[in-house]
C-alpha cells in the first residue's frame, strides 16, 4: 500500500473548478481577502512601523542616551538571552487564550516596549525595555501563524501565508525608506518620532484585530489528514510534543535549515567586503534585489507549488540554497563584472530557495501539531531560528575569514540535513503505512 502523508506534509487536494475571478485570482497567488480588510490593514500597519525603526534598532540608543556601543551591544545579548524562556510561556498563552487575543497582546506589550524606549537612560533600563519587545516578539510568532491556520486550511493556508510574506516585505521596506528619510533629514527629533509612530501602528493594529471575527475557523477535523489518510494519533500538552519523532524531526530539520538564512544578511557583507575586499554596495545591492523579488513572485510561485507535497517543495528550496553557496564559494571573487554577475546570481538562487521555502515550512509548522497545541509548538519551532541567530555570526566569525571553504562545507551540510529532515519527516509520519 502506498504511503499515506498527513496534510501538513503533502498536496492539498485539487480544488473544484472556479469562476473566472476566482482563477484570476489562484493564478496570482492570492488568498481569499473578502471580510479580512481590518486584518491585512493591521499587518500593513504593524509592519510599516516595524520597518520604520529597522534603521534605528541599534543605534537608537547611542543617539539618544550616554551609552557606548559596547554597552548597548551587551544589553543587546543579555535581553534576546532573557527572552527565551518566553517562548514556551507564549506558546501556552495562544492555546489558553487563542491567537487573536495573543496577537492584540503582542501588539500591546511591543507598543509598551517601544514607549519605554523613549525613557531609557541607563543599562538596566535598556536590558528592561529590550525584553519587553523581545517578548512581544516570541508571542507574535507563535500567535500569528495560528491565527492564519484559523483563517484558511489546505493551499489556501499556503497562499495567506505567501501573501503576508510579500506584503509585509513591502511594507518593511517602504517604512524602511520613511525612515531612512526622517533619520537623513538631520532633524534632532526625527529618532523618537520613528518610535512614537511604531508604538503607535502597534496599538491601531491591535485595535483593528480586536475586530469580530469575520470568517469561522474550520473544525479540527478540517486540519487533519487529507481524505486518503488515516487520522494521526493526537498527542496534547507538552509531553505529547516532546514525544512525537515527527515534530521533533521537523523542528532538527529547520534549526539546521535556518542557517541558510544567515546568506544575505551575516554572510554576503562579511564575505564581500572584509574577505574578497568588494565594494560595500555590492552585498547593499543584492539584499534589494532580495527583496524585491519577494515582493514581486512571492504569491505567484507558491500559486504553482501548492499543488506539491509541502516537504517535497522545502527539499527543493534546499538544492537551490545549496546551488547558491556552491556559486558563492567557487565563483570568481576578484573586482570585475564577472564576480558582481557570480553574487546576483547566487542570491537569486537563494531568493528562489526562500520564496519556495517560506509559505511551506510555515504552513507545517502551524499544522503540524493538533490545534488544541499548536501554540506551544509554534513557540518551540520559532526557537529553532534562535539557534542560527545566536551561533551564526560566531560560526561566521570564527571561519569565515581564515577558513572560507570550511564555512561554506559546514553551511552547505547544514542545509542539505535541514532538506533531508523534512523529507525523513513526511516519511516518518504516524500517518504513512507501509
Amino acid at each position: 500500500m502506498p504511503d499515506v502523508t498527513p496534510e501538513f506534509l503533502s498536496a492539498p487536494p485539487p480544488a473544484a473548478p472556479a469562476p473566472t475571478s476566482a482563477r484570476l485570482r489562484l493564478s496570482l497567488g492570492l488568498p481569499e481577502l473578502a471580510g479580512q480588510g481590518r486584518v491585512v490593514a493591521a499587518t500593513v500597519l504593524d509592519s510599516f512601523g516595524v520597518g520604520m525603526f529597522v534603521p534605528l534598532s541599534f543605534l537608537f540608543f547611542v543617539l539618544t542616551t550616554d551609552l557606548t556601543v559596547a554597552q548597548v551591544g551587551l544589553g543587546t545579548s543579555i535581553a534576546t538571552a532573557l527572552s527565551l524562556p518566553a517562548a514556551p510561556v507564549a506558546g501556552t498563552v495562544v492555546d489558553r487564550w487563542g491567537p487573536r487575543a495573543s496577537l492584540v497582546a503582542n501588539n500591546l506589550l511591543a507598543a509598551a516596549g517601544y514607549l519605554c524606549y523613549l525613557l531609557v537612560d541607563s543599562l538596566p533600563a535598556l536590558i528592561g525595555s529590550m525584553l519587553l519587545v523581545l517578548c512581544a516578539e516570541r508571542l507574535y510568532f507563535a500567535s500569528w501563524p495560528a491565527f492564519v491556520a484559523d483563517l484558511a486550511e489546505g493551499a489556501e493556508l499556503d497562499r495567506w501565508y505567501a501573501f503576508t510574506t510579500a506584503g509585509t516585505n513591502a511594507s518593511v521596506g517602504i517604512g524602511g525608506a520613511a525612515g531612512g528619510l526622517l533619520l537623513g533629514s538631520g532633524w534632532s527629533g526625527a529618532a523618537v518620532t520613528i518610535v512614537a509612530v511604531n508604538a503607535a501602528t502597534s496599538v491601531v493594529a491591535a485595535v483593528l484585530l480586536l475586530a469580530p471575527r469575520t470568517t469561522a475557523a474550520p473544525p479540527p477535523s478540517a486540519l487533519s489528514s487529507s481524505p486518503s489518510a488515516s487520522p494521526s494519533p493526537v498527542r496534547t500538552g507538552w509531553t505529547g510534543l516532546f514525544r512525537d519523532r515527527v515534530l521533533l524531526t521537523l523542528m532538527a530539520a529547520q534549526a539546521a535549515f535556518a542557517f541558510g538564512w544567515l546568506i544575505p544578511t551575516v554572510v554576503l557583507p562579511v564575505y564581500l567586503v572584509e574577505v574578497a575586499g568588494l565594494p560595500a554596495w555590492l552585498p547593499s545591492t543584492a539584499l534589494t534585489v532580495n527583496a524585491v523579488a519577494i515582493v514581486l513572485t512571492q504569491s505567484p510561485v507558491t500559486a504553482r507549488m501548492v499543488a506539491f507535497p509541502r516537504a517535497r517543495v522545502v527539499s527543493w528550496a534546499a538544492v537551490l540554497i545549496l546551488g547558491s553557496i556552491a556559486l558563492l564559494a567557487l565563483g570568481p571573487t576578484g573586482p570585475g563584472t564577472a564576480t558582481v554577475v557570480t553574487v546576483h546570481a547566487a542570491v537569486l538562487l537563494f531568493t528562489a530557495g526562500q520564496i519556495l521555502s517560506g509559505p511551506a515550512t510555515t504552513a507545517i509548522s502551524a499544522t503540524a501539531a493538533p490545534p488544541e497545541s499548536r501554540g506551544r509548538y509554534l513557540s518551540l519551532f520559532n526557537l529553532t531560528w534562535a539557534l542560527s541567530a545566536i551561533t551564526g555570526p560566531l560560526l561566521v566569525g570564527s571561519l569565515l575569514e581564515h577558513h572560507p571553504a570550511v564555512f561554506w562545507l559546514v553551511l552547505a551540510l547544514l542545509v542539505t540535513t535541514g532538506g533531508l529532515g523534512y523529507h525523513l519527516a513526511a516519511r516518518w509520519s504516524p500517518a504513512a503505512t507501509p
